[in-house]
């Protein structure tokens, strides 16, 4: 492994990105390693090696070390053992015992029925927001929304997903069902790591457009246009994921 001035692990194969994206990724950073004290060592090793799986600085295939990476994220092994565990538990990573970690490959058939699980989920979501939602939450997720098609249209790819991130959380929060937030982070997680490997961005614009068809039926208030949308959404990333599997078999 190889360190950066800024501490973190990154392949060999890693690509520069502009500023703007550079800041937004250091912006998340700065956010999320503000040191909360009801954020355990054990979350903040998570949340980054989960980021650094899913932005490919590891990448599929690469074998680290737990010793390694205690030193890079300059955290004890116990905290970075617990983040390894999770990381295991949602397919990220395989443990080889005396080997080491590898950090697991992209399988699209699994990720196919992934999409079949969210799909359900991503509906209560909607209805519960429409439900339960208030017109700060609606305004909320119009400013996300807004840098979600901005992103698209420029085709900025890690602004792209960093604000479809953004909107995926606030959406899982503003339905308040703390079991449906456990049940579908992990799952948010994996389409992440997914969608940033193969995600075309020329789909982005449409992508964009489908998400917004799902919040004008939560700003409606109007479950069924919502889950249209959803229903929308969701057989388009089918469509890509199917495309995806199709061009694996070839290659």
């Amino acid at each position: 492994m190889r360190s950066t001035s800024r501490g973190c692990i990154r392949s060999s194969s890693s690509t520069p990105a502009s500023s703007q994206q550079e800041e937004a990724i250091q912006d998340r950073h700065e956010i999320r390693f503000s040191g909360s004290p009801s954020e355990t060592l054990a979350e903040q090793a998570y949340i980054l090696l989960e980021e650094m799986i899913v932005d490919r600085k590891l990448e599929p295939g690469q074998m680290i070390s737990e010793g390694e990476i205690s030193r890079e994220l300059g955290l004890g092994r116990t905290p970075v053992r617990e983040a390894i565990a999770r990381l295991k538990y949602i397919g990220f990573v395989e443990v080889h015992h005396r080997r080491g970690v590898l950090v697991s490959n992209l399988d699209p058939i699994r990720h196919l029925e992934l999409l079949e699980v969210r799909r359900p989920l991503e509906l209560d979501i909607a209805r519960h927001i429409i439900d339960r939602g208030t017109e700060d939450d609606v305004a909320e997720l119009d400013a996300i929304m807004g840098r979600v098609n901005q992103a698209a249209e420029r085709g900025e790819r890690l602004l792209y997903f960093k604000a479809k991130r953004d909107l995926h959380d606030a959406e899982v929060r503003m339905a308040r069902n703390s079991v449906l937030t456990a049940t579908i982070t992990s799952l948010h997680a994996q389409s992440r790591r997914f969608w940033q490997a193969y995600e075309p961005t020329s789909s982005f614009k449409k992508g964009a457009v489908l998400h917004s068809r799902i919040l004008d039926g939560i700003r409606k208030r109007a479950p069924d246009a919502a889950a249209a949308g959803v229903e929308d959404l969701f057989t388009f990333l089918q469509n890509i994921t199917i495309e995806v599997v199709r061009r694996s078999r070839f290659t």
